[in-house]
């Protein structure tokens, strides 16, 4: 274990520069990466590569609308650029393992992700139609009507083209999101008006900051825990999830963990009153990002010589930022407090991501077979009950363990949240950045980032690109087209020396006494 006053994290000293032969190595793998993220672009004028916008706007155009009307070979190509990000991603982390002997810079890794992020800014929204449901609740808050009150498509009719366009299951669901994104989008629909694809880029770029804000928190959060921030930034920024659903997809995630993350290295670091306004701007996106209050407060106290005045003292402090900004911003709405109630709306969809959904079905259907009735939907209930209130008191017993045992706050707090995500009514493939983030930046343990790593890689492609079902014999024949043109890609990068080596790794060197919770040297600098 490691603690906040002097961690024993595996560090090393800074790497050398790649070499020219990894030079041209790296060179390759972004170009395919930033193909790839082309293909999704081109494939995402059809209903089978994005979630357009019904009718889509292109229809009816000579060559535009090609794709629209070949659905199963969009898909394909949709797929062939989804396996090239994440082939080009997995190789990538070759250079940038933990340890390496040369391995790539932080600018190298940075402009490498805007490369692959650029063809995105200009698409619809690809793997789901929140964006939409975003977008409707901001047209609500303009005409001054409640989102925690009723739903968007109750609220205002098919007519609206927001609502018009959102997921049939948010259609009649009050919105569970709180008050900071409920500002934020009221603005984008004042700026946008009606007009749909105006109001999708102006979202997609607010969550971009959000992106902005992960990938200059994340190699700070890895410095204090004596990790490589290379290393760190590639898991949790880099990550193909955070392309695919942070900024294709537009999802709010993106500025919930961007808040979380740099609200606490603005807090650790800067200002304790600054970097709990910021935090708390991610709470009121996304309730989740509560759990980091209560690590930041204990990392706090332990910097300060953890005695329980320090605990009570910072609890204080933070506890008192925390209600008076979240307080603001809920006046500000003018709606209340509603979204509390509404904390369950994602669990009204059944999500087989989820531990406790599953067990739940599975139970539902042992009674049926044994003709006790069909009573899935209660036994449901009781078991996203159980889940989510363990969840909680294993967050409650983390915090203790950090405090009391010494466990680093910041591994503590993505621990904490992997478990609560687990255990929670619903899951989302994108919900898994919410502990793969902080889990990057404080541990090198092979053993989760191997699990990181084979999770991001079975996540980013299950999910169809229009985020609806399509039928089992086109996604088929699809993968498979897929699989050949990117086999064939590496075979031929194979054979010129393209692909990285699998392992060059030097000693490992543990990491150096800290005073006050701060390193006394930096081994990572820039």
């Amino acid at each position: 274990m490691s603690t906040d006053a002097a961690p024993t994290t595996e560090a090393s000293l800074p790497s050398p520069a790649l070499d020219p032969n990894e030079l041209r190595q790296l060179s390759w793998l972004r170009r395919l990466g930033t193909t790839g993220a082309l293909l999704m672009a081109v494939a995402s004028i059809s209903s089978y590569g994005a979630a357009n916008p019904i009718p889509n706007p292109v229809d009816g155009f000579r060559i535009l609308g090609l794709l629209s009307r070949i659905g199963p070979a969009a898909l394909a190509v949709s797929y062939t650029g989804i396996a090239m990000i994440v082939v080009a991603w997995f190789l990538l982390g070759r250079l940038a393992v933990p340890g390496r002997v040369r391995r790539l810079s932080r600018t190298q890794l940075t402009h490498t992700l805007a490369m692959w992020a650029v063809p995105f800014l200009l698409t619809p929204p690809i793997f789901s139609r929140d964006v939409y449901s975003y977008l409707a609740v901001g047209q609500m808050m303009n005409l001054d009507l409640n989102p925690y009150d009723a739903g968007i498509f109750d609220a205002l009719g098919d007519q609206d083209r927001f609502a018009h366009q959102a997921d049939v299951r948010w259609q009649h669901t009050p919105t569970p999101y709180g008050p900071a994104f409920l500002l934020i989008v009221k603005g984008i629909v004042a700026v946008s008006g009606q007009h749909l694809l105006p109001a999708i880029l102006l979202q997609r770029l607010v969550e971009l900051l959000g992106v902005a804000m992960m990938v200059w928190a994340v190699p700070r959060l890895a410095k204090r825990c004596k990790l490589d921030p290379v290393a760190a930034l590639w898991l949790g920024a880099v990550n193909p999830l955070v392309l695919f659903h942070l900024v294709a997809g537009g999802h709010n995630e993106a500025l919930m963990i961007g808040c979380m993350t740099a609200g606490l290295v603005i807090a650790l670091d800067h200002s304790v009153i600054l970097g709990t306004m910021v935090l708390t701007l991610g709470v009121g996106v996304k309730a989740t990002a509560a759990l980091a209050l209560a690590f930041l407060v204990v990392a706090l106290a332990r910097r300060a010589g953890g005695r329980w005045p320090d605990l009570f003292k910072y609890a204080a402090i933070v506890g008192g930022v925390f209600v008076v900004t979240f307080t603001l911003l809920t006046l500000a709405t003018g709606v209340g407090v509603g979204w509390l109630a509404a904390l369950n709306t994602p669990g009204l969809v059944r999500s087989f991501l989820s531990v406790t959904t599953v067990l739940g079905v599975l139970t539902g259907g042992i009674g049926i077979l044994l003709g006790l009735g069909d009573h899935t939907s209660s036994v449901l209930n009781i078991y996203n009950l159980i889940g989510t209130a363990a969840g909680a008191a294993f967050a409650v017993w983390m915090v203790w363990v950090c405090w009391r045992k010494g466990l680093d706050a910041m591994l503590g707090l993505g621990i904490a949240i992997g478990v609560f995500v687990l255990l929670s009514p619903v899951v989302q493939p994108w919900y898994l950045l919410w502990a793969i983030v902080p889990l990057a930046a404080s541990t090198a343990d092979p053993r989760f980032r191997r699990a990181a790593v084979w999770l991001t890689v079975i996540l980013s492609v299950i999910l169809m690109p229009p985020g609806a079902n399509i039928a089992p014999l086109i996604i088929i024949i699809s993968v498979g087209a897929a699989a050949v043109v990117v086999g064939g890609f590496l075979v031929a990068m194979h054979r010129r020396g393209l692909i990285p080596e699998r392992v060059q790794t030097a000693a490992p060197a543990l990491a150096a006494p800290t005073v006050a919770g701060r390193p006394d040297a930096d081994p990572y600098p820039g």
